[in-house]
């Protein structure tokens, strides 16, 4: 329940998530926006706009992440960067955050939570996966497809407190909210999704719905979960057909959606690949495992992240 003194919520990340978040719980708390590069400027002076499944137009405060800033001491972070940029934000925040604050995990992909731990340990940590068809279509606007849910996870007090806090919120904003019985659960669940389809659509520049239509690619789909599941299960964590199931029937409601990792390709940056496919390898070699076509796919990824760059 909401309590009539709700948390400020601070998201650092300006992409289609961290916009979509601070519209959304802008309506039921404070919430200040940390933004990085020249959109900054942009985002203070004159908002953003949500379009597609929803429609309205949003301004939080917003500061700039190579400013001086400082997070109130009862703050709810929420950590809405890529995964490839994590490392160096949280290198930025550990400094900032003080006990009785709490980071949200909102990124794609495996071993998300660790690195977390490893370079923030001492904060409360919630991993937030965010179910969510949303994609930036211009500097300052979001486009939404549809929002499934979002699913929230964490290991040990305080942070299970803070994530009841969390899940408040987000359930005010108008996000259905779940709960997995573990961090590693949440990360799995969420990432079938990116394995299965963010690589395959990526190297054949298709739109996500390709998965669906094209025979061979929901072929290669099915391998790619099924190796996926074997290597989960060496994890700690069971997978359900449901949860394999889930990657097909929620790329229906995104079929005409390209990926982040498409996006990624097509601008030469760096993609999410070492979270996801990569991951997925190194995790079956470490239990005496092989995941093939996970390799594969990482290293075809990784071959058009390299002749990006050259071109």
């Amino acid at each position: 329940m909401l309590t009539s003194n709700p948390r400020p919520i601070w998201i650092v990340g300006a992409g289609a998530v961290g916009l979509h978040l601070a519209a959304r719980l802008a309506d039921v708390t404070a919430v200040t926006l940390v933004a990085r590069g020249s959109r900054t400027r942009a985002l203070a002076e004159d908002g953003f706009e949500v379009t597609g499944a929803e429609q309205r137009r949003a301004r939080v405060p917003v500061v700039a992440a190579e400013a001086a800033w400082t997070l109130p001491p009862e703050a709810i972070v929420l950590v809405a960067v890529k995964a490839t940029q994590l490392a160096e934000t949280l290198r930025t925040l550990a400094p900032r955050m003080t006990q009785g604050q709490v980071l949200g995990l909102c990124q794609n992909g495996l071993g998300v939570a660790a690195l977390a731990a490893e370079l923030a340990p001492a904060t409360a940590r919630v991993r937030v996966a965010c179910w969510l068809g949303a994609g930036l279509v211009g500097p300052t606007t979001v486009r939404v497809a549809g929002v499934f849910q979002l699913e929230l996870a964490a290991d040990a007090e305080p942070a299970r407190s803070h994530m009841s806090e969390l899940q408040g919120l987000l359930a005010a904003g108008g996000y259905p909210v779940a709960c997995a019985t573990s961090i590693a659960a949440c990360e799995w669940r969420k990432s079938l999704w990116n394995l299965a389809v963010s690589g395959p659509c990526a190297l054949l520049d298709a739109a996500n719905g390709a998965i669906l239509d094209v025979p061979e690619l929901r072929a290669l789909a099915q391998s790619l979960l099924v190796e996926a599941r074997a290597v989960a299960v060496a994890e700690g964590v069971a997978l359900a057909d449901a949860d394999l199931e889930r990657v097909f029937t929620s790329t229906e409601k995104t079929r005409a959606n390209h990926n982040a990792m498409l996006q990624d390709l097509r601008r030469g940056a760096a993609t999410e690949i070492a979270f996801l496919n990569a991951a997925v390898a190194k995790l079956a070699e470490r239990h005496g495992l092989t995941a093939p076509t996970h390799a594969t796919v990482a290293r075809l990824v990784a071959a058009r992240e390299a002749l990006g760059r050259a071109g």
